[in-house]
């Protein structure tokens, strides 16, 4: 669906609509402490974390329906929805969230009451060679939404904006901390956005024009920022999607760097009860952070997945150092304290989470088509395309 104009013949597609009396204050299921949506949607749902989250909230609430808006950009796949695609709470829609007066349809049409925002570029290396491409899907994109919200916010009750921990820009623990065993903390609400790079300053972008709408025009929202994530469904320009694809084709691989960066990488289905969790529990105003505290370096990552792959006795012959990213954050460390209260804690460990991987990719090498991936698998994938 290609996106829509605004302000065609001199009529704006953001008209807010009229507002309604106020009714008699009762107490509400979220004012109990759990929200009870009715119909959800869900941007950007036909890519990775969303497409999990989503199969999750699906199956487990039939009561919610779900509608995912996607415009099936390269990283997207219409196949990682497969499992629901024939339940009757769900429902799918090709199309831009830049298309101000689709939203707007898909809002009037399906009775939507929740916004989940995932949709976004993503991919750090692409960010360095088309930037342009992620202030337009990322921060314009975001920012269409929320005139979509204020055209209908008599009847949309939350919108959730799913962010990056990159937002907070490289934090190291100091040697203090580290001998104490403790972690450096801060608060969420309160910390100051230092992005590194285009990608991680188009999402920083983004969540400052969420808190404005929050201020301004008093948005029920909610904000996530999140770790590094892997498992079933991710294309292969991520780290370890790639060299899984690298290893099966018999291909070294390509560390950037002395692969010293370290990042704590989060088992997509723990990611996807978190989102859950964040939907149903979480509260207006608060901004949750989404990860877990166990840290690996790149290295140690790429060295995992050569014992995985029973290729420890040539570790050497399948590692090949590359040039670095132009700026490459050695840490992101974040504090979960706020999830954990929600009662959500990660269970699958990295190692049980990379077997499971393995198995997915190998079970499902059709999933995309050689030449959809073969771009993604290069040292340093550029893309061009918007």
């Amino acid at each position: 669906v290609a996106a829509g104009r605004c302000g065609s013949r001199g009529r704006s597609y953001f008209r807010r609509r009229r507002v309604p009396p106020e009714r008699p204050t009762i107490m509400s299921s979220e004012q109990k402490g759990v929200y009870s949506p009715k119909s959800v949607l869900l941007t950007g749902a036909a890519g990775f974390i969303a497409s999990n989250t989503c199969i999750t909230l699906v199956k487990n609430h039939p009561e919610v329906t779900f509608v995912v808006l996607d415009k099936l950009d390269y990283c997207a796949n219409l196949k990682n929805l497969d499992p629901i695609k024939r339940y009757k709470n769900f429902e799918f829609v090709k199309g831009d969230i830049l298309s101000a007066d689709l939203v707007n349809f898909i809002i009037d049409r399906f009775r939507i009451d929740t916004i989940y925002h995932f949709a976004a570029q993503t991919h750090v290396d692409n960010s360095f060679g088309n930037s342009l491409t992620f202030t337009k899907n990322n921060v314009l994109g975001t920012h269409t939404l929320l005139e979509c919200w204020r055209a209908n916010q008599d009847v949309i009750k939350r919108f959730i904006h799913v962010s990056t921990d990159e937002v907070y820009g490289e934090n190291k623990m100091t040697e203090s901390s580290e001998k104490e065993g403790s972690e450096v903390e801060f608060c969420e609400t309160k910390s100051m956005l230092l992005p590194t790079n285009p990608y991680a300053a188009s999402k920083a972008a983004a969540e400052v024009m969420v808190r404005s709408y929050m201020h301004s025009f008093n948005l029920p929202a909610i904000i996530t920022r999140g770790n590094n994530v892997f498992g079933p469904r991710q294309y292969p320009e991520k780290l370890i999607p790639k060299f899984i694809f690298r290893l099966e084709r018999g291909k070294p691989l390509c560390v950037h760097g002395k692969g010293t960066p370290r990042r704590s990488y989060l088992y997509v289905e723990d990611a996807a009860q978190a989102y859950e969790t964040i939907l149903f529990k979480g509260k207006i105003g608060e901004i949750y952070n989404v990860g877990t505290k166990a840290e690996i370096s790149v290295l140690e990552v790429t060295k995992a997945l050569i014992k995985a792959f029973g290729l420890s006795d040539e570790e050497k012959k399948w590692i090949e150092f590359v040039p670095d990213r132009h700026f490459n954050d050695q840490r992101y460390f974040i504090s979960t304290a706020k999830l954990e209260a929600l009662g959500w804690t990660p269970k699958v460990d990295f190692e049980e989470g990379l077997r499971r991987t393995i198995d997915w990719y190998r079970k499902n090498k059709d999933h995309w088509k050689e030449e959809e991936v073969v771009g993604a698998l290069v040292a340093h994938p550029r893309r061009t395309a918007n």
